[in-house]
């Protein structure tokens, strides 16, 4: 390709130029040493004039809304090269930019006009690849930059998401991700695969927390960014939250401790003048003291430092001292007090870390629910084969809720939209939006009965659930075939295996601040629900009272608002099954 390629060839006929404005020739202001510029306008030309190459070798024009409506509203910002042919000319590079320009309804497209390529059928297919094979569009940190600086420079935002055809949502995260720290962009940069502009938002929100950038960007590289970045978002938001309830107990003068010290003991087991202590009741003692579970760091477990010095007494009069593991009453209990068995119980601790994803993988498929599915203008082709077999089985999900689907919170959250709006939908929607419609109870019912009440225990295999595992695995594996990425939890359903809480090679191990997801000989596979301490085998079941599980009387019950998705519901384990906080 030569220079004069980029410009008008002068050999073509003067009548089959498209007109342009005349240049500004008024001459220099006397006095003026400097030679205007000669402002040249872009040669233009009607698209009906022009034809796509018949034989183009781009096989796939990808004409998506968002290439579309930026041609819509910048029109096409680089000219295509173009031969004469007939009547008319020959498009031999830029044939997707024609595409959407026509799509867009644009009547002028810019040219650069080659001439000599008429009767070259041989070089005009060299052009095309010389055309592409060096073109490198930025990346998207580099976007990003460009974004950032379009707005320093006075750009709105409205303005900038029209231009670049993107969403408000994305706008702003890229305008976050242009602030990047030099280590989280040299973190970015060193990845094999680039991220896009809504996964460096996600980074962005993170950046100064190397670790959680680190978690991140393996998360990243697994395709489960924003189940990892939910559950740090929760992570945050319950250790901010633990920090509040302490330093409210601190303040009230409460010791606060890791573990049960040697001689206290739970208010649970602890009664004074024949009346059982409480919170409240045991406010004014001077041996109050609160510890924390660590899977459990909003709930405050009481007890009192020396119950004999302060003249309590135990419920059960036949047990006046606390046994020791062997149970024989009176013994001492060893310093270093009682340690907290979730750091020892696999089971508990699936349990936990379990509850905790299957929580986050909610949070993200109702987002995804809302702004990617529900968001199309048609649906896609698999919906309405899902639709139909599920109106024709009615499985449990749909027969206990589909009725009130329509009028629950989460329709509008998952669908976007009330129920009257999609009523006024759906006496104008296109045939191919209305199973997208037809999909939006059936989706409320589901998502109510794998998240709400009993139904966070669907991922597990032993516990009751409203919507049957067999029944979650169909409705997981059908968003995942139309672009949902599912988390590992999920798949395990999908797969209609038992969650172990193994990641998968290369993935992140999930967990909050201080509460590592397994690890060690002890947590590995295989250590399911059932693993040690979740029966009646397990530790505190001998008459030890230390090991009386506070989480069934003290402290209030969390039910859905817990950030743990309830890990201490007395439910996660048979009675007499929980061992000492």
């Amino acid at each position: 390709m030569t220079s004069s390629d980029n410009v008008i060839n002068n050999d073509m006929p003067v009548g089959d130029l498209p007109p342009a404005d005349d240049a500004d020739s008024s001459e220099v202001p006397f006095g003026e040493t400097e030679t205007p510029l000669l402002v040249v306008p872009r040669a233009m030309i009607a698209v009906e004039r022009l034809a796509a190459h018949p034989a183009n070798v781009r096989r796939d024009l990808d004409l998506s809304p968002e290439f579309v409506d930026s041609i819509a509203v910048n029109g096409v910002l680089v000219a295509l090269r173009i031969t004469p042919d007939g009547d008319g000319f020959r498009v031999i590079d830029g044939g997707r930019r024609l595409a959407a320009a026509l799509k867009a309804g644009v009547t002028e497209v810019p040219y650069d006009m080659v001439s000599e390529r008429a009767g070259d059928e041989a070089g005009q297919y060299l052009d095309m690849i010389n055309m592409n094979r060096h073109r490198n569009p930025l990346t998207p940190l580099e976007e990003a930059g460009a974004l950032f600086a379009a707005r320093e420079a006075g750009a709105t935002k409205t303005r900038l998401r029209k231009a670049a055809g993107l969403t408000s949502a994305t706008v702003n995260g890229a305008l976050a991700a242009a602030r990047l720290s030099d280590e989280t962009r040299a973190t970015v940069e060193g990845l094999d695969e680039q991220l896009s502009l809504d996964e460096l938002a996600v980074l962005a929100e993170f950046d100064g927390d190397p670790d959680a950038i680190a978690r991140l960007t393996v998360a990243a590289s697994c395709g489960i960014l924003e189940h990892e970045a939910e559950l740090l978002r929760q992570a945050r938001a319950e250790h901010a939250e633990h920090e509040r309830i302490r330093g409210e107990l601190e303040g009230g003068g409460f010791a606060i401790t890791q573990i049960l010290p040697a001689n206290g003991q739970y208010l649970t087991v602890l009664c004074q003048d024949g009346d059982d202590l409480t919170p409240d009741s045991h406010a004014a003692c001077p041996g109050r003291g609160v510890l924390f579970r660590s899977y459990d760091p909003l709930t405050p477990v009481h007890y009192c430092t020396s119950p004999d010095q302060y003249g309590h007494t135990f419920r059960h009069s036949d047990q006046s001292r606390p046994a020791a593991a062997d149970g024989t009453a009176g013994t001492p209990v060893p310093d270093g007090g009682t340690p907290d068995p979730a750091d020892t119980d696999p089971g508990r601790r699936l349990v936990i870390q379990g509850n905790r994803e299957w929580k986050a993988a909610a949070e993200v498929r109702r987002r995804w629910l809302a702004t990617q599915l529900f968001g199309r203008r048609t649906a896609p082709r698999e919906a309405a084969q899902f639709v139909a077999r599920q109106l024709l089985m009615m499985p449990d999900p749909l027969r206990s809720g589909l009725a009130a689907a329509h009028s629950m919170v989460s329709f509008s959250e998952i669908t976007g939209r009330g129920d009257r709006d999609w009523l006024e939908i759906c006496d104008t929607a296109p045939a191919g939006r209305l199973p997208l419609v037809m999909l939006g109870p059936i989706a409320a019912a589901y998502e109510h009965a794998m998240t709400d009440g009993e139904g966070r225990n669907t991922w597990r295999t032993d516990r009751y659930s409203p919507c049957p595992r067999t029944e979650a695995a169909g409705y997981l594996r059908f968003l995942a075939s139309i672009g949902y990425q599912l988390s590992g939890i999920e798949q395990a359903v999908a797969d209609l295996t038992a969650y172990t809480g193994e990641a998968p090679a290369g993935d992140p191990i999930t967990g909050g601040p201080d509460q590592p997801g397994p690890e060690g000989p002890d947590e590995g596979p295989g250590d399911g629900p059932e693993g040690p301490g979740d029966g009646p085998e397990g530790p505190g079941n001998g008459p030890d009272q230390r090991g009386a599980d506070p989480a069934v009387t003290d402290g209030p019950d969390t039910g859905d608002g817990d950030l743990l998705g309830d890990s201490a519901d007395p439910g996660d384990f048979p009675a007499g099954g929980q061992a000492a906080a």
